[in-house]
């Protein structure tokens, strides 16, 4: 279940926060803008299930009140190092690229979908930092949560 925002961050209380793409669609998708990140969402939990990655998790501006967030960041837990074999190259693929929409380098997944997916903990955040422990604070240093999505891409 996803919380209300925190009244004074706008973001969402600290904590892991569990919900399926259908509960998140219904309870962030309040904009035409988010309605559009969340359906490259969709594809992306689609490839990382069929992989058989199983821990997924979204955060940023897209897990606050801000109506219209610039993308969805997330990360997604190493479960094997086969996963590299199984998962689509394009979700592996963090060369930078031009997206014209936003007049700056970006990876494909951000250009195509809105969607900038880490690896944990094969990637860090910074040389004494993880993606878990980077995510759950913003950049005042507050705790804040992040959502664990639940299920299948259709749930």
């Amino acid at each position: 279940m996803i919380p209300s925002f925190d009244p004074e961050t706008g973001a969402l209380p600290p904590g892991d926060h569990r919900a399926t793409l259908n509960e998140i669609a219904k309870q962030l998708g309040f904009s035409p803008r988010r309605r559009w990140l969340i359906g490259g969402l969709r594809k992306a939990v689609s490839a990382f299930r069929d992989a058989g990655i199983r821990e997924i998790f979204i955060d940023g501006s897209f897990c606050s009140e801000k109506p219209d967030p610039g993308d969805i960041d997330g990360y997604w837990v190493e479960p094997d190092r086969e996963v590299y074999d199984r998962l689509e190259p394009y979700w592996l693929d963090f060369e930078l690229i031009r997206a014209p929409h936003a007049r700056q380098l970006k990876w494909r997944m951000w250009a195509d979908y809105g969607l900038e997916f880490f690896i944990h903990p094969t990637m860090r955040a910074s040389a004494d930092m993880g993606f878990p422990d980077f995510f759950r604070h913003d950049r005042e240093g507050r705790p804040r949560g992040v959502i664990k999505i639940e299920g299948a891409a259709h749930d």
